[in-house]
């Protein structure tokens, strides 16, 4: 009896030391890089303004959906973040403090759930070690990624609600987990109904029928949950808040009539000729679009060697989203689970991963890493499986040196290359820029800040604290055209657009901020006092971000 207590102090003493590495590696130097994006600037600053006022930066009482840049939100992050920047003020470590707690606590509850389904302290810690260092998912912990927190709480609902078939303190728990999913992050519109089917689908008897499963899962809970379910989503997918949806929506974007031309041109045909519909028809290219998407998230492009493609900002450059070795080890884990494994319960995972991607697939980005996120759960079960059945420890030791040299590699991309090597993308100097004006608004008549990184007056709000009462009384977006996230023109004397040089050279006493783009469009780095009339802002890797003239 000791020596069992002995091992299980072991066993919880590996977990206690995963967690503290998990919360270490997510939360080093995260108050400095990456830089800051927009869309954690504001749902900081959308924080504050609820701490301080009660209501979001368009003054709306204490909503569940926030707009921001003309785009709608769920609005659970804002309302974690709001106690951090009570106690750590308006910056980016209280921002991203949310989303480094869930990705830290993630890999434990990835533990809880596979040793629930598989009945395996093995391949529920390898899994859980995966994950702990798996290079795709500390990408989303170390930023203020509601699809990141998403993925928690579907897992620890998931684990609630299977042991909730014996305990109904726990089912609540997992039901208000799998809620509270909902009110995170817009792709958990369709990765809770895909994950609560699949749970569905395992429970534990296959003499009952789907409805008696149901009733086993979710207990008297159900109906009362389906409605809050379908108050949700018409909330969703009506007025405004659908807007930003339709946009990004791969259906939203029909083929472009110039190919549909060509097509009937060199066919012969018409639009009604039954070969056009069988062959070249819309639905058959938003099929095609679809399947592309959706079998790009598996490839070893997006995998192993060149991470989201699509987005510098979501992966490392160089490097797939999970690395190599991991990339050989899921394939190596997935043939054993295949071969081995019969009991239905154990092909959630195998579910689980075959859904994932569909939130990305439907939407407009030939690849996305943020809203395919949730794959990081399935992928790190089957890794996490292909390590706990290699049985000799010395092959199991060079795995593991093998996977810690990979994870270095990665890390020096991250930390030092991911940056400097697209630093607009990455929206850097921002801080610096704000500072700068910061310093002179005072005694500037007019200033006029590009827009040409998109954006500036939410880092003009959050790097200066602006006061949110303040804001509301002249918060005013102008929507965009194409439906399309919009902009703010104005704040008090500062103007948020491109400035002309023909307009600020002989403006007096005025502040103009150029992006490096608007110097290069402008020809204003051939002018013979160039770097004597603009001040630099924001230099990273011998590129200047920004460039201020001031009269």
């Amino acid at each position: 009896m000791e020596k069992k207590a002995l091992l299980q102090d072991k066993k919880t003493l590996l977990l206690g030391i995963l967690l503290i590495l998990g919360f270490i590696i997510r939360i080093v130097k995260v108050n400095s890089y990456p830089p800051l994006l927009w869309d954690e600037a504001a749902l900081g600053y959308n924080a504050y303004s609820v701490l301080k006022t009660g209501r979001d930066e368009y003054g709306k009482l204490l909503p569940l959906i926030f707009k921001s840049f003309g785009d709608y939100k769920p609005g659970l992050y804002v309302y974690l973040t709001v106690p951090f920047v009570f106690f750590f003020g308006l910056n980016e470590l209280a921002v991203r403090l949310p989303s480094v707690i869930f990705g830290s606590l993630t890999p434990i509850f990835l533990f809880l759930l596979v040793k629930e389904i598989f009945s395996s302290w093995q391949v529920a810690f390898w899994s859980a070690f995966t994950l702990t260092f798996l290079p795709w998912h500390i990408h989303f912990s170390r930023g203020a990624w509601e699809a990141n927190v998403m993925t928690a709480f579907l897992v620890l609902g998931s684990y609630l609600l299977l042991k909730g078939q014996e305990d109904e303190k726990k089912r609540i728990a997992g039901l208000g987990c799998f809620l509270m999913a909902l009110l995170t992050y817009q792709g958990a519109k369709m990765m809770v109904p895909l994950v609560l089917l699949g749970l569905v689908l395992i429970v534990r008897n296959p003499s009952v029928s789907i409805f008696q499963r149901m009733r086993k899962l979710f207990g008297g809970w159900g109906l009362l949950w389906g409605l809050l379910l379908i108050g949700w989503y018409y909330q969703s997918f009506s007025g405004p808040a659908a807007n930003r949806l339709k946009v990004m929506s791969l259906f939203s974007y029909h083929r472009p009539e110039k190919e549909v031309a060509e097509i009937l041109s060199e066919d012969n045909l018409s639009k009604r000729n039954w070969h056009f519909y069988l062959f070249h028809s819309q639905y058959l290219f938003y099929l095609r679009g679809v399947l592309v998407r959706y079998f790009n998230h598996f490839s070893p492009r997006f995998l192993a060697f060149a991470g989201d493609w699509n987005n510098p900002r979501h992966s490392a450059p160089y490097f797939g989203v999970i690395g190599h070795l991991n990339f050989l080890l899921f394939l190596l884990g997935t043939a054993i689970f295949l071969s081995r494994e019969k009991e239905r319960s154990k092909y959630f995972f195998l579910y689980w991963l075959a859904v994932a991607p569909l939130p990305a697939a439907l939407s407009r980005d030939i690849a996305s890493a943020v809203r395919s996120l949730s794959m990081t759960i399935p992928l790190s079960v089957f890794i996490g499986y292909g390590i706990s059945k290699i049985k000799q420890r010395g092959l199991r030791v060079a795995v593991l040196v093998c996977l810690l040299i990979d994870f270095l590699y990665w890390g020096d991309l991250y930390s030092v290359h991911m940056v400097k090597r697209r630093p607009k993308e990455w929206l850097y100097g921002y801080k610096e820029t704000v500072n700068f004006i910061q310093k002179r608004v005072g005694e500037k008549e007019k200033i006029v800040f590009t827009d040409f990184y998109g954006q500036p007056y939410i880092y003009y709000l959050f790097y200066t604290r602006y006061p949110p009462r303040q804001y509301q009384l002249q918060a005013k977006l102008e929507e965009s055209k194409f439906g399309d996230v919009g902009r703010v023109i104005r704040l008090d004397k500062i103007i948020f657009r491109v400035p002309s040089w023909a307009e600020v050279r002989s403006c007096r006493n005025c502040l103009a901020i150029f992006s490096h783009d608007d110097v290069l469009r402008q020809g204003l780095d051939r002018l013979p006092s160039f770097e004597k009339m603009f001040k630099p802002l924001g230099k990273i890797n011998g590129q200047v971000m920004f460039w201020a003239f001031e009269r």
